[in-house]
């Protein structure tokens, strides 16, 4: 399934963290495209809702390439600091827009995310001090 580069398997705290992101960047989605197509609130069509229709997709893209191994090394830590501040514009976003629904959903994110950055201890080489 999902492995890291180098250091050997993913732990599994990390897989579920990048499961629940996923999933909840899927959601996200869904209910941004459902606020910003639905004439019954306040927000539908504006420019702030299509900026958040944006953001959460790119988010979603983000978190399927760190899933299936798409991103190593460099970039998959790049994509990981993206995804933070995707995800904290998106709170923000969905604050000021009024969709507690996304505000829920981007902090469920914001939890698998944490749970992601969970990594195997490096071994540490045993160094000798001369006296």
């Amino acid at each position: 399934m999902a492995r890291l580069s180098s250091s050997g398997a993913m732990p599994q705290l990390a897989i579920y963290g990048l499961w629940l992101l996923t999933a909840a960047s899927l959601l996200a989605l869904i209910d941004a495209l459902f606020n910003y197509v639905d004439a019954g609130n306040g927000i539908h069509g504006t420019e702030g809702a299509l900026l958040v229709v944006i953001s959460t997709a790119l988010q979603l893209i983000a978190a399927l390439l760190i899933l299936f191994n798409v991103l190593r090394g460099g970039w998959r830590i790049l994509f990981e600091v993206l995804i933070l501040l995707d995800l904290i514009g998106t709170v923000a976003a969905a604050h000021f827009l009024e969709a507690p629904l996304l505000v829920v959903l981007t902090i469920i994110g914001f939890i698998g995310w944490l749970l992601l950055l969970v990594r195997p201890p490096r071994p540490v080489d045993q160094v000798e001090i001369a006296p």
